[in-house]
């Protein structure tokens, strides 16, 4: 069998080299934001890139400071989000990873995330002359007239698409890529479930991992990588060579911090480990059994980031008894409002309930705005309040 590591790597390569031989071969190529409906997309044989997560991995190569700066927002770039900002410098630097992301052909965004990410496609749309196609999803719980609204979105975007590349829509391929993302998101859970009783994956690892279900869900190869992580890691489990398992269980909350070789700050300290970050269950999305269009509506309606602020703060909670957390990280990340918005009240509803809980600001992935030194000051605070408790 296949290493989860080989297979996420062929994922990689296919991802990237795949999207550039696309772009010889002539084939349609489409920007996409974070929970946009790929499975359409990919039933109408669009090859479809994610502008956020190049945007990680440049962060994690260590090129984020050179792109920001050559993102040509100039003093407006410290008020803007870093993951816009790495993009918009994609023509001005030099010797990017993978050799930069191919030009679409058209681009379409959502705003079931972040809500910046329509203003941020709008502009590179005007500044490249791209088509683009914005969907709008309602915010809070579904009921049949926010169903209807979304679903005559998809079909406008089918209409789009038409338009854009004269291909139709393959029912076929749309009910195919619609069970494989059910099935993918299914094991993605599964995976996470592994460190409910005990750590078995680290959250370095998890953070890692999430590429696939991000850029490759609706493709085979995902469930095979979910599927490989579970077996390797139960089998170490039966063999009894898990590391040695934390005193205190902690959660990170919101967005690793890309540019840090483990994603999240060194606790200096083995009783205390991140068993789960939240950020990685965002993509735990909710498809219904139909593999049809309107099977599509729920998953991409029902994201973390767009359901109601005490939604958010009721599925922490259970996170922390499901988890058997101890204390509960919170990272005030500047680039994401969105999320930033409900990170006080969710902190203040933790500590109501005894939970220990701190803020950290930063950024997802510009290190400018990482200080270790004091975040190293607060989770040693953070850590002798937990031990106090």
């Amino acid at each position: 069998m296949e290493s989860s590591r080989t297979i996420l790597t062929k994922i990689f390569t296919d991802y990237y080299l795949g999207a550039a031989q696309a772009k010889k071969d002539g084939k349609p190529i489409a920007y996409v934001t974070a929970f946009t409906p790929v499975e359409i997309l990919r039933a109408m044989d669009i090859t479809c890139l994610y502008p956020e997560s190049y945007a990680v991995v440049c962060s994690a190569s260590g090129k984020a400071g050179d792109m920001i700066g050559s993102s040509g927002m100039g003093q407006f770039a410290g008020d803007l989000c870093s993951y816009s900002l790495i993009s918009l410098g994609m023509d001005h630097a030099e010797r990017l990873p993978y050799g930069g992301l191919p030009e679409p052909d058209f681009m379409v965004a959502t705003n079931n995330q972040c809500g910046t990410t329509l203003l941020w496609f709008r502009l590179w749309s005007q500044r490249k002359n791209i088509p683009l196609f914005m969907i709008d999803y309602p915010t809070g719980s579904e009921n049949t007239d926010q169903n209807e609204y979304v679903y005559r979105q998809y079909l406008a975007l089918i209409e789009f698409v038409k338009k854009q590349t004269g291909r139709d829509l393959d029912q076929r391929v749309l009910a195919q890529q619609a069970a494989n993302s059910r099935a993918a998101c299914k094991l993605w859970s599964q995976v996470h479930v592994l460190n409910q009783a005990a750590l078995q994956i680290d959250a370095a690892k998890l953070a890692n991992a999430l590429f696939p279900i991000v850029a490759a869900r609706g493709t085979p190869a995902v469930c095979r990588y979910c599927e490989t992580l579970i077996h390797e890691h139960s089998r170490e489990n039966e063999n009894a060579v898990i590391a040695a398992q934390p005193s205190f269980r902690l959660l990170w909350h919101g967005y690793p911090l890309w540019f840090l070789p483990k994603r999240y700050p060194s606790f200096n300290d083995d009783r205390f480990q991140i068993v789960l970050n939240d950020y990685t269950l965002w993509w735990d999305l909710d498809y219904p059994a139909a593999d049809t269009l309107e099977s599509l509506i729920r998953p991409y309606t029902s994201t973390y980031l767009n359901w109601l602020p005490q939604r958010r703060i009721d599925w922490t909670e259970q996170l922390v008894r499901d988890y058997a957390i101890d204390g509960v990280i919170l990272h005030a990340n500047r680039s994401c409002r969105r999320a930033l918005a409900h990170v006080i009240p969710l902190r203040d509803h933790l500590l109501r309930q005894g939970i220990p809980s701190i803020i950290l600001e930063s950024d997802m992935a510009n290190p400018d705005y990482y200080s270790p030194e004091k975040m190293n000051s607060q989770l040693e605070s953070f850590k002798e309040s937990i031990l106090a408790a």
